[in-house]
């Protein structure tokens, strides 16, 4: 789908200018599932989220599905039907969410999903059929081969067995419904070998031809003392430390190459144990810790150790901490993700909450304001989280700030205290209401 939009993308150009923002092309999803994790949370059919004013009921049958109206129950009946069959003969039976996706993708080409087109523009349409398989590859490959052998059990319950396909159609729908989302906040190298080992094919994108962009993910801080200059260093064997660009300096310590490699690996080993919603407090302050003299704030590895600190520090609501470190890796986050890019619009989502918990009001209304223009461009203005969390952030902080300059007004710059001795007093009186108690 990317493909085909960008092929859009340049049929509209030629005829007239582009925005950001701009539908370029829609297209009605083939087959969908609610993860299970969200069950309860949105919409069976139309994901629409839980409010005050739309309230979730259970499918009456199998108490498994959750929908927002009597319309959307009845449109995800010819989907929901023989789940909902077997999940009331099976009350206990709790399948993948990878197997229930597969199962209804079955049953939707064997109701003639085959014949289904979707147009892509006056010319051109495509079928199911159409997509890519890599039915060889997937073949060869054990890892995918047991994976699609362990959702059997679940498959041979959810699907009748004439509807179960033979192994070599089984594999070539599996191969078709495959998609990747990989953190541009990653090297080059480890992008690539991963899109190779899951799916098939090297990526030859604007990020990943940008050679200068890919150095800055293995970089050091300057030797020198009056430089904060980025300084390449190749961690393969026979790599070395690059002069720094900014003012020649090379002088490095003897041991830096050692050093920077042992960090690398044992911040890459607490990255793949990462539990991206809950980080251990304790395990990334020491990991950013002893990262400090040694990663430039730009390298790759330094800005997901800081990323998982936040994180942290933000679930064990340390507000004040939390803002230097969003302050501190702002400018990595904007790096990698570039200024236009949704990510990058939640993180000043992200850091505009935490200035409004520290009271910093103007730059909180300053980031929302920013974070708003990014949000609607790439979510659209109907997303949840623009016309909701981040319009009720706008006019919290928009009412705040009015309030603070109309005490600066009114009492000069004595009657407005600075975020840090707001933060500082509150403490202190916290304490002094212990003492006493």
């Amino acid at each position: 789908m990317r493909d085909l939009a960008c092929v859009r993308a340049k049929t509209l150009l030629a005829k007239k200018a582009v925005k950001r923002g701009d539908i370029i092309l829609t297209s009605k999803p083939f087959c969908t599932l609610l993860d299970s994790s969200l069950i309860g949370c949105y919409c069976e059919y139309c994901f629409g989220s839980a409010r005050k004013d739309r309230i979730l009921r259970r499918c009456r049958d199998c108490g498994r599905a959750w929908y927002c109206s009597d319309l959307c129950r009845e449109l995800s009946q010819p989907q929901h039907q023989r789940e909902c069959a077997v999940f009331r003969s099976l009350p206990h039976f709790t399948p993948s969410d990878y197997a229930r996706f597969l199962a209804r993708l079955i049953h939707k080409l064997r109701d003639g999903g085959e014949e289904i087109v979707e147009k892509i523009d006056e010319k051109r349409s495509r079928r199911f059929r159409d997509l890519e398989s890599h039915y060889r590859e997937v073949r060869e490959s054990e890892e995918h081969r047991s994976y699609v052998e362990s959702l059997l059990p679940d498959l041979r319950v959810l699907l009748s067995p004439d509807s179960l396909p033979q192994p070599r159609h089984l594999l070539t729908i599996y191969g078709k419904v495959r998609i990747s989302y990989l953190d541009a906040m990653d090297s080059r190298q480890h992008r690539q070998s991963y899109l190779y080992q899951h799916y098939f094919f090297s990526c030859d994108c604007r990020l990943c031809r940008d050679d200068a962009r890919e150095r800055l993910t293995s970089t050091v801080t300057c030797g020198s003392s009056v430089c904060d200059a980025a300084v390449y260093l190749d961690e393969t064997a026979d790599g070395g430390v690059d002069p720094c660009q900014a003012c020649g300096c090379t002088s490095f310590r003897d041991d830096l190459r050692q050093e920077y490699r042992r960090l690398a690996a044992l911040t890459r080993t607490h990255l793949m144990n990462l539990n991206e919603e809950n980080p251990e407090l304790e395990v990334w302050r020491e990991v950013v810790a002893s990262q400090e003299e040694v990663f430039h704030p730009l390298n790759v590895l330094r800005a997901k150790a800081v990323d998982a600190l936040l994180t942290a520090t933000v679930n064990c609501r340390g507000w004040h901490s939390a803002l230097a470190l969003a302050k501190l890796n702002h400018s990595a986050i904007r790096h990698y993700y570039g200024a236009s890019h949704p990510t990058y619009g939640l993180f000043l989502l992200k850091l505009a909450k935490i200035e409004l918990c520290n009271m910093a009001f103007s730059s909180a209304l300053q980031h929302l304001q920013e974070a708003e223009k990014i949000l609607e461009a790439g979510l659209g203005s109907n997303h949840p989280l623009v016309y909701n969390d981040l319009m009720w952030l706008l006019v919290q902080a928009s009412e705040e700030t009015r309030v603070q300059i109309q005490r600066s007004l009114m009492f000069g710059e004595r009657g407005v205290q600075h975020p840090d001795q707001e933060l500082r007093h509150d403490q202190t009186h916290h304490s002094t209401n212990r003492a006493r108690s």
